[in-house]
């Protein structure tokens, strides 16, 4: 028996021996070919500054291999964290040098830093609906009733507002660990939800949010102390589209931005916003509060598509005469990619919502408090839940509106206020002319969608007719080809008529054979992942004190 283990060792080694000198080998002196390019530039710069640390990264495979990026990472020398199925990939943490062997897989298609995101409201009457026409607007019978918004954020609790006398949060879910019970231990998110719905039942209807009837889903994507990383919002973005139908998601607010450090292209969080946003949700977005210098808007408010909210000071009037933008409110045009933004502004400045008693931002701003029960608050993050309820109130009226349409109707009937548009983009939003405006022209037009957006939804696209915006683009003649030939890349990207194929082809397409859509999130082990690789210390909400 000895003897024949003996012979079967001999050749196999044999075997490998043969196969080996059948590999050309490579040139005296040659390496391996440099894949650092691979490496979002920030990350890769960070890496070669210290080789000896350890990083949190998302790593997006090449098209049909998302399913393989936990064992590439592991293989590399990292540890897994969250499966991202919509950006084809996965999010973990690496030591440098892993960083470096990750970017040679020939399977891997780009490796980011797994961004943080921070709160874009904190310090300092009641919700200003009186200047975007709200009560104007349920006095013809629209206040929101049955649509639902989700708050990506730090959790929503059961504040009577929003659950009495019927409990309209509808669901609650703690990307770190499941479903949860409605609460909020940072306050932030809380204050989001009551801008958008909030029904006055603690003031005896003094104070209500701008859609009083809407449902709120709460999504919590952060800390207690309010940060969150790309791969926790990426998650809730997930989940989100899993249950949209289930509980009628047609709007989704963020009030958490990141500095720019790419394209929006080349952004993964921007291309899963996008997956969203073409899947029939309205996605509201904070600008940032880095004004009042230009290029401030934070992402993935830099975005095209979704709709980006900067925050104008309505100075406790009705009026817009009076209206200016504080400084705090971020300026476009977009870093990098030089887009115009923010899209529109809403009241920002001193907005009172509700209070979570015991909170992180009730603790740390005690001088805050109004009438015990509500909470006052500055900043983009509460302009863009104030465009998030006024969505709500228009896809009442009209639930047949695609995101592209909405933003249309929102653009085309704002409040002119002094302002630059690279301040204030088209005007205050103005929820009665929203609801009223007949038309149903699409905004986004002659836009490209982020590069993993379109890698990932090509089995979507596939099938759909060839519109080209330049024929000749780039000397190809793009007549000639079919989905057989079609190189999908960069240039396809760039010439392929996207807003055309949104309107045929997108709305009619259901998700649930999709690859997100069967991912089974009961399956999925919450309690493996946690926060300790985040070093949240150093960042705190009372970085923000403006005013």
């Amino acid at each position: 028996m000895k003897r024949k283990i003996a012979n079967l060792t001999a050749s196999c080694l044999l075997a490998v021996a043969l196969l080996l000198a059948m590999i050309p080998p490579l040139p005296v002196g040659a390496t391996p070919p440099d894949r650092s390019d691979k490496i979002e530039q920030v990350l890769l710069d960070n890496v070669r500054a210290n080789m000896g640390g350890r990083f949190d990264v998302i790593v997006a495979m090449e098209r049909g291999k998302g399913g393989e990026a936990r064992g590439a990472l592991e293989k590399a020398g990292g540890k897994h964290g969250r499966e991202l199925p919509i950006i084809g990939g996965s999010s973990g943490s690496l030591p440098g040098q892993g960083i470096l062997a990750l970017a040679q897989n020939p399977d891997v298609a780009r490796v980011y830093e797994d961004s943080q995101l921070t709160p874009l409201g904190t310090n300092v009457t009641t919700v200003s609906t009186q200047a975007v026409r709200a009560p104007e607007t349920w006095a013809l019978g629209y206040t929101g009733k049955g649509i639902g918004v989700a708050v990506l954020d730090s959790g929503v609790a059961a504040h009577p507002d929003l659950v009495s006398p019927t409990n309209r949060i509808v669901a609650s879910i703690d990307v770190n660990s499941g479903p949860v019970a409605p609460s909020d231990m940072g306050g932030h998110g809380t204050h989001v939800a009551g801008i958008i719905a909030g029904n006055g039942s603690a003031s005896g209807g003094a104070r209500q949010g701008i859609a009083p009837g809407a449902n709120i889903i709460s999504v919590k994507v952060t800390t207690d102390t309010g940060f969150a990383t790309y791969s926790s919002v990426i998650a809730g973005v997930q989940w989100v589209l899993k249950n949209r139908r289930t509980y009628n998601i047609r709007v989704m607010n963020l009030s958490l931005g990141a500095p720019v450090k790419a394209s929006y292209k080349d952004d993964p969080l921007d291309s899963a916003l996008e997956v969203a946003w073409f899947s029939g949700i309205v996605v509201t977005v904070a600008a940032g509060n880095g004004g009042p210098g230009a290029s401030t808007i934070t992402a993935p408010g830099n975005d095209p598509y979704v709709i980006t909210v900067g925050a104008f000071d309505d100075n406790g009037t009705k009026q817009h005469a009076d209206d200016r933008v504080p400084d705090f409110s971020s300026r476009g045009p977009t870093a990098i990619d030089n887009l115009p933004k923010p899209d529109l502004s809403a009241p920002g400045r001193r907005i009172v919502s509700l209070r979570v008693q015991g909170s992180y931002l009730d603790q740390l701003y005690p001088d805050r408090v109004v009438d015990n029960q509500y909470f006052r608050l500055t900043g983009t993050s509460m302009a863009a839940p104030v465009v998030a309820g006024v969505v709500a109130l228009l896809l009442e009226k009209d639930p047949r509106l695609s995101p592209n349409q909405v933003k249309n109707v929102l653009a085309r009937t704002t409040k002119e206020i002094k302002c630059d548009a690279n301040a204030c983009g088209a005007g205050a939003v103005d929820a009665l002319d929203a609801v009223k405006y007949k038309g149903r022209e699409i905004g986004n037009n002659g836009l490209r969608p982020g590069n993993l957006f379109a890698s990932s939804v090509y089995a979507v696209v596939k099938g759909a007719p060839l519109v080209w915006r330049d024929p000749k683009y780039m000397g190809r003649n793009w007549a000639n080809y079919t989905w057989d030939t079609l190189p999908w890349d960069n240039y396809t990207w760039d010439n392929f008529s996207w807003e055309s194929w949104a309107n045929y082809t997108w709305d009619n397409y259901t998700w649930d054979n999709y690859t997100w859509d069967n991912y089974t999130w009961d399956n999925y082990t919450w309690d493996n992942y946690t926060w300790d690789n985040y070093t949240w210390d150093n960042y705190t909400w009372d970085n923000y004190t403006w005013d």
